[in-house]
């Protein structure tokens, strides 16, 4: 399972839900207690019945979830599992777990008995890890996500869901709906690692997983101005397999060479981060292939909407950036999602982001 997932407050409003759903977060993490567990029941009803993908993650603190009457979300399509936070109650942890198939349950910061694992921000060698990220600048979400694989999370949960307004909270939604497009591209990857390594390279950091099918699965970092970096991985590929960058708006093959006990990865044009896939399963690669061209449209409209939140706060720009951003509209308009994603994501580089005085 791999979740790119974000916390609400109370009290809980349908907007948030519908914001998280329409911004492609996989999951959100919601407190439930005596005093609104019917509003949050219902808030499951209504992502089962509208048909959402959306599911949930629910905050049990302390023995407020004592008077729950838990057996309402046993078994809900739409329950992923719990967080619990001060609750050593095995008994109630026994019933918070048995409300879910999986019995998926996650600590609050420090390990527990009878959990999967530890939701915190601070990485754990010791057990299965979500990470906890608190992110305020709309430039830092993706390098904290991929930071945080990189350490060794299992998944994701942001803090906070920003609003449609104003338009500096607009941008962080809009920089959160990118990442989240991003990661739902990568999800069946990472939802299959299994062992992993860091790899050595000069220039960047680097992690690999074998998956469970066998494959490879490796997150390029870089730390420099290098666009072009030569990966050595841990393993010797079969023949017939190839590399493949997992990027918007098309996956791109790497070229790949295998050298006594290694497989040399050259990555080309590298980006801020780089997940490279080396596999020979043709079918599933097909499959790949097809889930980023349903995901493109999204991955542009966001970058779109991040490029206009942006300009919005800076105001006047050149007229060769006005230019810039007339042609992406135009790109959008006419449904050039390659052109326009490309587009976007060029503005985001050009365009200094706003800061508050």
């Amino acid at each position: 399972m791999f979740v790119t997932a974000v916390a609400l407050t109370e009290p809980l409003h349908l907007d948030d839900l519908l914001r998280a759903e329409a911004h492609f977060l996989d999951a959100v993490l919601l407190p439930v207690h005596e005093r609104n567990w019917r509003d949050v029941l219902s808030a499951l009803n209504t992502a089962d019945e509208n048909g959402w993908a959306l599911r949930f993650l629910l905050w049990a603190k302390g023995k407020r979830v004592k008077n729950v009457p838990l057996h309402r979300f046993a078994r809900h399509p739409k329950l992923l599992g719990w967080v619990v936070e001060h609750l050593d109650d095995p008994a109630l942890l026994a019933m918070l777990r048995a409300t879910t198939q999986t019995g998926f349950t996650l600590a609050w910061q420090q390990p527990s008995p009878f959990t999967y694992g530890v939701l915190s921000a601070h990485p754990r060698r010791d057990g299965k890890w979500w990470a906890w990220l608190t992110v305020n600048e709309p430039t830092q979400f993706f390098s904290a996500a991929v930071n945080a694989l990189l350490e060794g999370a299992d998944s994701l949960c942001f803090s906070q869901l920003p609003d449609e307004e104003p338009a500096g909270e607009r941008e962080r939604l809009k920089a959160l709906a990118s990442l989240s497009v991003q990661f739902r591209l990568w999800q069946p990857l990472l939802a299959d690692r299994r062992e992993s390594w860091e790899v050595l390279v000069d220039g960047a950091q680097c992690r690999c997983w074998q998956l469970a099918t066998d494959e490879w699965l490796t997150l390029i970092v870089p730390t420099g101005k290098t666009t072009t970096l030569v990966v050595p991985l841990p393993f010797r590929a079969a023949p017939g397999w190839r590399a493949y960058g997992l990027r918007f708006p098309a996956l791109i093959r790497f070229p790949m060479q295998v050298k006594g006990e290694t497989t040399q990865v050259k990555v080309i044009g590298a980006t801020m981060a780089e997940l490279v896939w080396v596999t020979g399963d043709r079918e599933r690669l097909e499959r790949m292939h097809r889930r980023a061209g349903e995901l493109l449209p999204k991955a542009m409209q966001f970058a779109v909407q991040w490029v206009l939140a942006r300009k919005e706060q800076i105001g006047e720009v050149p007229s060769e950036v006005n230019d810039q951003i007339w042609q992406m509209l135009q790109a959008a308009k006419r449904r050039q999602f390659s052109k326009g994603y490309l587009l976007a994501q060029r503005l985001l580089s050009d365009l200094v982001p706003f800061i508050p005085s």
